[in-house]
Order: C-alpha cells, then sequence, then structure tokens
C-alpha cells in the first residue's frame, strides 16, 4: 500500500489515479496528523511508501517524516516528498535524512511512476516493519525487544571485526565477517545487507572482497541504527 499525503484535493485526486492506474493500493490523508493516524491503525502496518506534500496545515513534510523516523513502526517507511521549486532546497537536504527522493510540483505520470518503482522495485529495505517480523517468525513482541538487542550487540562486534579487516586490507575477515553477518540480518527481513553480505562472498579476490565490504560496512551500520529504533519500546 503506498500512503498519499497532501492538504489539495486536487493533488490528491491526481497522484490517486497515477497510482491506481498503476495498479497500486493508494491511502489518502490531507495533513501529516492523519497521515499518523492512519499507519497507527492495525491494518495499515503493511504500508510499503509515502509521498508526501513538504507544504501543509497542522504539520508539514519535514515534521511527518520526523515523527516517522521517531516510531518503531514506521521508521523503515520510505519517503518520496512533493515540492515546489521555491523549497526543492529544504527537500534535497532531507534526502538521506528520512526522504528517499523528491518530485519537484507539478508532477506528471512519468516522473512519479519512475521514483515509486524505483524505491519499491530496486531498493532493498533496511529491515522489514516491526510487526511484520513478529508475525513472521510467531513470536511476540516482548520476545521480539531482547531478539533485537541480541542482534545489536552482534553487530557492535561484527562491525568492529569488519572495519578493522577493512582498515588492514584483509579480504579473507572480510568474508569471514559477511557470512556471519547473513543469519541475524535474516531474521529482521535485513535485505540490503545481506545483498551487500552475498555480493562480499561472491568475490574470486581479496581486493574486492574489500572494495565489496565497504558496501557492507554501510548497510550494517544503518541496519544497527534502525534496529535500535525498532526495538525501542512502542508509545
Amino acid at each position: 500500500m503506498i500512503l498519499i499525503v497532501d492538504d489539495e484535493p486536487s493533488a490528491l485526486v491526481l497522484l490517486d489515479m497515477i497510482l491506481k492506474r498503476d495498479n497500486y493500493a493508494v491511502r489518502k490523508a490531507t495533513t501529516g496528523k492523519e497521515a499518523l493516524r492512519l499507519l497507527d491503525r492495525e491494518d495499515e502496518q503493511d504500508c510499503e511508501l509515502i509521498v508526501t506534500d513538504i507544504r501543509m496545515p497542522e504539520m508539514d513534510g519535514r515534521e511527518l517524516v520526523a515523527k516517522l523516523r521517531a516510531s518503531p513502526r514506521t521508521a523503515s517507511i520510505p519517503v518520496i516528498m512533493c515540492t515546489s521549486l521555491s523549497d526543492r532546497g529544504t527537500v534535497v537536504a532531507l534526502v538521506g535524512q528520512g526522504v528517499r527522493d523528491y518530485i519537484v510540483k507539478p508532477v506528471t505520470a512519468t516522473t512519479l511512476l519512475q521514483k515509486v518503482h524505483a524505491v519499491l522495485d530496486r531498493e532493498e529495505p533496511i529491515m522489514e516493519p516491526r510487526s511484520r517480523t513478529i508475525s513472521r517468525l510467531e513470536i511476540t513482541a516482548g520476545e521480539y525487544m531482547p531478539m533485537a538487542q541480541a542482534a545489536i550487540e552482534t553487530f557492535d562486534v561484527l562491525d568492529s571485526e569488519l572495519t578493522a579487516a577493512l582498515l588492514g586490507r584483509n579480504g579473507r575477515v572480510v568474508r569471514s565477517a559477511a557470512e556471519k553477518i547473513r543469519e541475524p540480518a535474516s531474521w529482521f527481513g535485513g535485505r540490503r545487507v545481506i545483498s551487500a553480505a552475498r555480493a562480499v562472498l561472491n568475490t574470486t579476490t581479496d581486493r574486492d572482497a574489500v572494495e565489496c565490504g565497504e558496501a557492507l560496512s554501510s548497510a550494517l551500520a544503518d541496519l544497527r541504527n534502525a534496529l535500535r529504533i525498532s526495538s525501542a519500546p512502542l508509545r
């Protein structure tokens, strides 16, 4: 499901029409606060992407992104922000800080679908939503927290090994760390880390392993940070 957020009715109608024409399930909100209320419902936990305007009453796009990233339920949902030319600089600064990409208004079908496809079809997520992990592993919320904390501790150790191996250009140790990282990453749907680890393990030389290991190190840092947010108590 894609959640679209805009206080202009005509903009909502346009986004809804384009996305549904490409067979996406869509939900709509007219404010950031309404978007958060929708996402807080149990039946809305499978939101895969949020497309939001930046200028809105009550809670603008920047505040909405900050709220999303502060909650374990929504921290991993990617965001595409719609912006005017005058706000473009503000949005560009948010890319990488909760915003995956942006679109300058007026929105066209071609541009919107290209951006959406890039996020949903090609981008490997850091981790799946907490509720999905609990359901998939058939565990309770109480069991999730210690499991996440144990994974963080494991990743801390592996990160130290990986960092030292990269500094020492030691491809053998990089491959060893990649092998150890895959299982705990899989517990939380950490596909980006798993893909990066697989790339390391598919190398045939130490030099290539070290080069691929740099991407693995970056993905591992993102997963650890996401897990720290996800393992915080729900408010």
